[in-house]
This record gives C-alpha cells, sequence and structure tokens, in this order.
C-alpha cells in the first residue's frame, strides 16, 4: 500500500489531523471546525429542548402560587365548549402548551445567535417576558376557542394583562432559565471549537 499526502492550507486553521486509513492507503487529512449551520441548528434545537424543560416546570409551579395549572384549565375549556373527553383535552392542552414553549424557546435562540452582548439579551427577556404577561389571557381563550372549533368571538375575549403579579415573574423566570442556558451553551460550544 503506497501513502498518500493531501496538502493542506494553513490558512484554513485545521482543527486536527486524521490519519486515514482508505483502499489505496493511509491518507493524512485534516478536519476543520463544524460548518456554522450545523452549530446554528444545534442551538435552535437545544433552546427547543430547553422550552419544552421550561414549559413543563412552568407547569409545575404554577399551583405553588395558587393558581390552577393552564393546561389544566385548557382540559376543562375543551371538555366543556368542544365536547371532548378527559384523555384527548388534556393531550391536546399539553400539545398546545409545550407548541408555545417550544416557540419562546427557538425564539430565544434566534436571539443568542443574532447577539452576545448581556445588556441586548436582558433587554429581550424582559421585553417579551412583560409581551408574553400582557398578551397571555386572551391568546389562551383565542386557542381554546380554536381548538375547540367554536367560533372566534373577539368581543368575549378576556382583556390584556398589564399588571406586574405574578404571572409576569413566572413568564420572565421561564424567557431567564432559557436565555441564560442558551447563552452558556454558546460559549461553551464556541470555546470548545477554539481549542
Amino acid at each position: 500500500m503506497s501513502t498518500t499526502e493531501i496538502p493542506v492550507s494553513r490558512s484554513l486553521q485545521p482543527t486536527k489531523e486524521l490519519n486515514l486509513i482508505t483502499d489505496i492507503g493511509v491518507t493524512n487529512a485534516t478536519t476543520f471546525s463544524e460548518p456554522k449551520s450545523t452549530f446554528r441548528t444545534q442551538v435552535l434545537i437545544m433552546a427547543a429542548l430547553f422550552g419544552v424543560v421550561m414549559g413543563i416546570i412552568f407547569i409545575v409551579v404554577q399551583p405553588w402560587f395558587g393558581m390552577d395549572t393552564l393546561t389544566s384549565r385548557h382540559t376543562a375549556a375543551y371538555q366543556q365548549l368542544g365536547h371532548w373527553s378527559s384523555t384527548p383535552a388534556l393531550t391536546i392542552a399539553w400539545a398546545a402548551h409545550l407548541a408555545v414553549s417550544i416557540f419562546y424557546g427557538v425564539l430565544s435562540g434566534i436571539v443568542i445567535l443574532k447577539t452576545s452582548k448581556v445588556w441586548i439579551i436582558t433587554l429581550f427577556t424582559l421585553a417579551f417576558s412583560w409581551l408574553t404577561t400582557v398578551i397571555a389571557p386572551p391568546a389562551n381563550a383565542m386557542i381554546v376557542q380554536l381548538v375547540s372549533f367554536q367560533q372566534l368571538q373577539i368581543d368575549q375575549l378576556p382583556s390584556l394583562n398589564f399588571s406586574l403579579d405574578i404571572k409576569f415573574v413566572l413568564h420572565l423566570v421561564f424567557f431567564a432559565a432559557i436565555t441564560i442556558a442558551l447563552y452558556f451553551y454558546k460559549q461553551h460550544s464556541t470555546k470548545k471549537d477554539v481549542v
């Protein structure tokens, strides 16, 4: 067997050299850091996973603050308005809640990918915590109406919530946990690629 050398440009900054055994012999090759698109995809997948985890935690802690869980309220509404039995109603309530949580997680991931500036990330966290708190009552009622196959009745939607209450705190913790976790995930991943 013969050995084939592949010239590698040093301007590409290889991360490690490998000896590849092929049918024509041992080949000296160089691997390069992952493409940015792969890294972005990984961050967005982690963002979605963090969204799911925080969505579950969000539901678990609501009773600690004297609230019925969002999923139990939606389940009851699906049963009453849509005439769903309990298992499908509960499944739909959780699916809807986790879909929204994944969306919020991915939205946080996009912010983390766009900037590393802590003040911008903090501003995003505060703004989205506030915005989601404000729109939550009518948005949740709309989801219930749509899932229950009711005609959308805008005039019967609850008003916006401008209160700085426990609901705001829960949304703030939700977004802060996701953005902090993603920030450190991004920092750790970029340091790992440099080493």
